[in-house]
């Protein structure tokens, strides 16, 4: 029984423990953990008060007696309970009660008491910080700072008490389309309500330790001062062990200091350590929580993959050494010399070319090596396009638009055979919406000020993650059927950037895998992508090197269109011929 219905009799003990967790979880896909976060103070002390105990009940209708707790549910805040007579007119109706023992609500007033004391405490600091920008003349430059860096990341779906602020796919925007973030420019913060004054400074401190994309962290769960140092505190934690630095109590830094510390040290960490920083990403809840993962450096394979160094033998005429950045760097040049040559413009040769096919060998690799349905790389077709009016200039990446990008994506040899038909309109309906998504990453890395203020865009991601449910939301991933996903961006964090005509870049390029249904991807599969991209870095540094040096032909990437998805071009790759050998994976 997933809830009660009017007129259900009561559940009772592990009933009603087993209910309250399938409705926190949504069934178990989301982690308890993460369930617990969403809910305020009061809500979660009172669900770990609950759990297990053999006196509470749950009902489908009200009855007469006291410690009856309404429990609604919304689209926006999952499952929520009301403390007995504090449901507010404009909420849900309930669709259960929870009936508590009168000493369980005592004491998890207790404890939320202490706990909103605290939060009190913390809220003072963030309230002198708003003063003084209000002040200093600076309050709503920072105003419109924010709704800046807000529009820069896909997802914003922060709870603060009761309340929701928004940029999402789920159907709620309270920060920019309903003006929540405007409207404040317009009043004194002595009007503002408490929420919005601690939104708006911690969000800055959010991005102070890690640009926009830290506002992810808290998606789908509870923003608060308190937990916003404990947040910061445990990344300052972690980056400090991850570097193998004594440990340190900066419990009385001020936020905005403690989170300018936690991003000099992620940089750190990203160079010198021994533990990779990823993302775990849940679609129901939009969250993206980074963690850290044993992966020493130098993160590349130790030599090509079977199926690439094959290719190369094969299709190439290139004899790997064992050394996989040389080596895929030999396959890069041969197959560009290859793609400049006079046979090149053969009308029997792949529209995709020779350094086409190497990308797709690299791509197909992962693909097997994950056991991925399917698995994708994309980047820009022409290199020369990025080059501005003067070197680092923008201007070239502004000219842009979506089909001067490509994206070749691939299906298993054998595991998307089930979809029949069905797999050309798959891959293509994901290589559009890779093209789109780099079209929308291509300025994040320069300047905001050398940016048209209507170019809409995104910071490009740039450290790899693990997604789960990811077609819960977001209609591209539904109508392409990525439940579960791998993303590997380059150029690496532990790397300099990709450097092409005087400007650095990073999210240029990447490694993408996709299951259609489970298991759930794991580290193994992860470390597996990275190391595939660490060769796509390779090939693309290889091809601007000699771009810019003069030193190698580097034409336009062909093919990976509509037109080759239609006619099933990948079934035509060279790399398909070898893998229908069944060679098996390097490890």
């Amino acid at each position: 029984m997933l809830s009660p219905g009017p007129g259900t009799t009561l559940l009772r003990a592990q009933e009603a423990s087993g209910w309250l967790l399938r409705e926190l979880t949504g069934n178990g896909r989301i982690p308890f953990r993460l369930a617990c976060r969403r809910l305020t103070a009061w809500e979660e002390s009172l669900v770990q008060h609950v759990l297990g105990r053999g006196d509470v009940e749950v009902v489908g209708v009200p009855l007469p007696g006291a410690g009856l707790v309404p429990v609604t549910r919304s689209p926006l805040f999952g499952v929520s309970f009301w403390r007995p007579g504090e449901l507010p007119g404009s909420a849900p109706e309930p669709f259960a009660w929870m009936r508590v023992p009168p000493e369980v609500l005592d004491m998890t007033e207790e404890e939320a008491r202490s706990a909103e004391a605290r939060e009190a405490a913390e809220r003072h600091e963030a309230d002198a910080i708003l003063r003084a920008w209000e002040e200093g003349g600076e309050l709503d430059r920072r105003l419109a700072q924010l709704a800046d860096w807000v529009e820069r990341v896909e997802t914003v779906f922060v709870f603060v008490g009761r309340e929701v602020f928004s940029k999402s796919d789920a159907g709620s925007n309270t920060l920019t389309r309903d003006g929540r973030l405007s409207a404040l420019r317009a009043r004194p913060v002595e009007k503002w309500s408490a929420a919005d004054r601690l939104f708006v400074v911690l969000a800055h401190c959010l991005f102070s330790s890690g640009r926009s994309v830290r506002f992810e962290e808290f998606n789908g769960t509870q923003l608060s001062a308190l937990r916003l140092r404990q947040f910061l505190l445990d990344r300052q934690a972690q980056y400090r062990a991850a570097l193998d630095r004594p440990a340190r109590s900066p419990h009385a830094l001020p936020l905005p200091d403690l989170a300018r510390e936690v991003r000099s040290l992620q940089e750190e960490v990203d160079r010198h350590s021994p533990l990779m920083r990823y993302r775990r990403i849940n679609g129901l809840t939009f969250v993206k929580n980074e963690c850290l993962a044993d992966f020493p450096q130098p993160r590349d394979p130790h030599a090509l993959p079977e199926l690439v160094a094959r290719h190369g033998r094969v299709h190439l005429g290139v004899e790997p050494t064992g050394r996989a950045r040389e080596d895929l760097r030999a396959l890069t040049v041969a197959a560009a010399r290859r793609d400049s040559s006079p046979a090149a413009g053969d009308e029997s040769a792949p529209g995709h070319g020779a350094v086409g096919e190497l990308l797709a060998a690299l791509v197909l690799s992962a693909v097997r090596s994950t056991d991925a349905d399917y698995g994708m790389s994309s980047s820009v077709r022409d290199l020369t396009r990025l080059r501005g009016a003067r070197p680092g200039g923008p201007d070239g990446v502004l000219e842009l638009r979506k089909g001067d990008f490509v994206c070749c994506c691939l299906p298993h040899p054998t595991r998307m055979a089930p979809a029949g038909d069905e797999t050309g309109p798959i891959l293509w309906r994901s290589a559009q919406r890779m093209m789109y998504n780099r079209w929308h990453f291509a300025p994040g890395e320069f300047d905001r000020a050398a940016i048209p203020e209507k170019r809409h865009y995104f910071f490009p991601p740039q450290v790899p993650d693990i997604a789960e449910h990811a077609d819960h939301h977001h209609g591209g991933h539904v109508a392409s059927r990525v439940r579960y996903s791998i993303r590997a961006p380059g150029a690496q964090v532990w790397h300099p950037p990709f450097r092409v005509f005087g400007h650095g870049f990073r999210g240029c390029y990447d490694i993408r895998l996709v299951r259609m249904e489970g298991p759930a991807f794991t580290l193994r599969e992860l470390r597996e992508a990275v190391r595939h991209c660490s060769l796509v870095d390779e090939l693309w540094r290889t091809l601007a090197d000699g771009l810019q040096d003069g030193t190698l032909p580097v034409r336009p990437m062909g093919g990976f269109d509509r037109d080759w998805y239609a006619s099933r071009g990948w079934e035509r790759l060279g790399a398909y011929e070898l893998a229908a050998d069944d060679l098996p994976m390097a490890g």
